[in-house]
């Protein structure tokens, strides 16, 4: 009788271990979501170091910048050939861009349907460029730029200007500067300059700092601000800006439920 008892016990217990597995498994397949990440100008897919790990699904791929065709290609034709490796490409999927690779993230959800386009610390249309950008446009940048020597050889003005002052954050900053391409940097300050848009997303979620020293707050129309926040807070407010994605992330998963439901 004991050890009728003692099986049925040791049965129930490999029920609930089994069930147990069974649900996490369960609770992680509902929460992948496919997520494409654009870093910023001279940026590389390290940018997204501390936010990444943060996010509740982590298929996460990432868009890293290819040479452009030419130093006057479009964002837009930048974009199409940025998309072109693409070949996994799923419904239900997202796109977080920050800075330079926000405005690129705009051109590309024109391309392709995504359920939310994040943007971190840019812009989402001409007309929240700070004048001094806006004045570059009349400039002619495909002859004349600024050098990317120059810029390799300014860590401390470009560090302070992205709003970061510890040494850790500076040597990552300098390290994603070495690795860029000169070319890209050159054409990107023409494209961007030169960005003929007219189409915001209507599914954005834009995320800025009160404090960015690039794209100063007062002339961008953002949903979320965090207070303090600069150019560079993808990584200095990793944990706040992964918070506002998650809490986006989590109102999809849970209508993709909904509708997997329905059709059941």
């Amino acid at each position: 009788m004991e050890i009728v008892l003692i099986l049925e016990v040791f049965q129930s217990d490999l029920l609930r271990l089994f069930l147990s597995k069974r649900l996490k498994t369960n609770n992680k397949t509902k929460r992948k979501m496919k997520i494409y990440c654009v870093p910023g100008l001279a940026n590389d897919k390290r940018v997204f170091d501390k936010l990444g790990p943060m996010l509740i699904s982590q298929d996460i791929t990432f868009l890293e910048h290819i040479a452009p065709a030419n130093p006057t290609e479009s964002m837009k034709d930048y974009a199409k050939r940025l998309i072109a490796g693409i070949t996994d490409f799923e419904e239900n999927s997202v796109i977080i861009g920050m800075s330079l690779g926000g405005i690129i993230s705009v051109e590309i959800s024109k391309l392709l349907p995504m359920k939310k386009v994040f943007l971190i610390s840019t812009i989402k249309h001409p007309n929240e460029f700070p004048w001094q950008i806006k004045m570059l446009k009349n400039l002619p940048l495909e002859k004349v730029q600024l050098p990317a020597w120059l810029i390799r050889k300014s860590l401390k003005p470009v560090a302070w200007l992205l709003g970061v002052t510890d040494s850790t954050g500076r040597a990552h900053i300098q390290s994603m500067i070495d690795s860029a391409s000169e070319d890209h940097i050159a054409w990107a300050q023409y494209a961007a300059a030169n960005w003929d848009n007219r189409l915001i997303p209507n599914n954005y979620v834009h995320i800025h700092g009160t404090k960015d020293e690039i794209f100063p707050a007062a002339y961008v129309r953002a949903s979320h601000f965090i207070e303090g926040g600069n150019h560079y807070m993808i990584m200095e407010r990793a944990k706040e800006v992964a918070q506002i994605i998650n809490t986006e992330l989590e109102k999809i998963l849970a209508v993709n439920k909904v509708q997997s439901l329905k059709m059941r």
